[in-house]
């Protein structure tokens, strides 16, 4: 029996959770026991965890729902796998269920974590986390291991009254139950919790800056189960604002032929208040530039992300909280003609071209919502220098850094582009705008 202590983010223990589960030995059974679970986490282990499961493999869930750590779209999701599910919950008050145990076993050895990692992107990632993997040899430390799953069988194999299986009828209880929140509601509360006001005086160096280690990128596929939820999310939202407007111009009709009031004129749609349903925390987002100006040179400076892209991940583009509204920008608040509102920030960005040393800078770049348009954007003038349609940006936010954006040109025929060009799919049906996330 081995013991190795992990501290995180330095040793990732969702890396050496992932080995396990990769190995060229399939595992005879897999335990995942967490305190609180994530829509991402989840989404990340799915394919592999259902592959395992497909081809013999024991595979068993165990999340507890204390204290608001995971939402009703986990308990969804997790509910469609072929794999056995429990929630652990003690309804006595000042309980909470708080442990992380990930068990892989094979035929000839054993893998078992514990620490304070859970089953989310942070825990598993990202967070300052503490945990040990002790590794058994088989048939050897057979007595050890039976003996720590004895000792964990509590969370191992949860049973009633605390412990139980999550099936269709019980996912409609919890669904039902407002201690367990949605996912806009975790994001509500993550945000409160970070606070979004600067720190400014004395106390803004209270604390010290270094850089950890990334998240794995994102598997094509959590993007696409959001990007897909969000699509459709917007679709509805555009077909209840056209019944209401029909609705308005029927009502104003008929009142023109009563020789009655209008009535009141439908409010202005803010962008502000759509509220994913889902999201994305990546490490990088990807576009191919495109020219709206119908020349076969240089793009122009300004380049459109499609809104589903904004929607799918708000945390990295410091949407909304980050952006201020302003009137008609160019001619002034007061100025005559069509109201025009533009929501933007200003961060500065290093703009670079992937092999080419001498066309790098980090300079201010212009990020904005045009409200008439219904459209996200950013300038970048050096981009319409450097670059032509085709070519494909990586833009990844970054901290510890003069600037908050890193992107990167990658210039059609190379290396590079192909390999970013893999990750991006199109907009939609209605658009041949190609962008992903990793």
């Amino acid at each position: 029996m081995k013991v190795h202590f992990i501290a995180q983010p330095q040793v990732q223990l969702g890396t050496l959770l992932n080995a396990a589960l990769n190995s060229a030995e399939r595992p005879a059974g897999v335990v995942l026991v967490s305190a609180f679970a994530s829509l991402q986490a989840v989404l990340r282990l799915k394919s592999k965890l259902l592959e395992l499961h497909e081809a013999g493999t024991t595979v068993r869930v165990v999340v507890g729902v204390d204290m608001g750590g995971t939402s009703k779209e986990v308990l969804k999701e997790l509910a469609t796998w072929p794999v056995e599910v429990f929630i652990f919950k003690n309804r006595k008050g000042g309980v909470t269920f708080h442990p992380k145990l990930y068990v892989v076993e094979f035929a000839k050895t054993a893998e078992v974590f514990l620490g304070s990692n859970n089953l989310t992107d942070g825990g598993l990632y990202g967070n300052y986390e503490g945990a040990v993997q002790v590794t058994y040899a088989l048939p050897g430390d057979a007595a050890e291991l039976a003996r720590a799953k004895t000792e964990l069988g509590k969370f191992i194999d949860p049973a009633a009254p605390v412990g139980r299986k999550l099936d269709a009828a019980y996912l409609a209880l919890l669904q039902l139950r407002k201690d367990i929140p949605d996912e806009i509601e975790v994001r509500l509360r993550r945000k409160v919790a970070r606070g979004n006001t600067p720190i400014e005086g004395p106390a803004a160096d209270a604390f010290g800056f270094e850089d950890t280690p990334r998240p794995p990128a994102l598997p094509l596929a959590v993007k696409n189960v959001v990007i897909a939820a969000i699509q459709h999310q917007m679709a509805e939202q555009d077909k209840k604002k056209a019944a209401v407007r029909a609705s308005a111009k029927k009502a104003a009709k008929a009142a023109a032929a009563a020789n009655k009031p209008a009535p009141a004129a439908v409010p202005e749609d803010d962008i502000r208040d759509f509220v994913p349903l889902a999201q994305i925390t990546p490490v990088a987002f990807y576009l191919e530039l495109t020219t709206t100006n119908g020349a076969a040179g240089n793009i122009p400076g300004e380049q459109r992300i499609p809104l589903e892209a904004l929607h799918a991940a708000h945390d990295f583009w410091g949407w909304p909280d980050e952006y201020t509204e302003s009137v008609n920008p160019r001619k002034g608040p007061n100025a005559g003609g069509k109201r025009r509102v533009y929501l933007e920030r200003k961060p500065r960005w290093r703009v670079y071209v992937v092999g080419d040393p001498t066309k790098d800078i980090t300079i201010g770049v212009r990020m904005y919502y045009v409200a008439a348009n219904s459209d996200f954007r950013f300038h970048s003038g050096n981009l319409a220098k450097w670059a032509t349609a085709g070519d494909l940006v990586q833009i990844s936010a970054v901290e510890g850094k003069d600037y908050l954006y890193e992107c990167a040109l990658a210039v059609k025929g190379t290396p590079q582009h192909q390999a970013w060009q893999a990750l991006c799919s199109p907009t939609s049906g209605k658009s041949p705008r190609m962008f992903g996330y990793s």
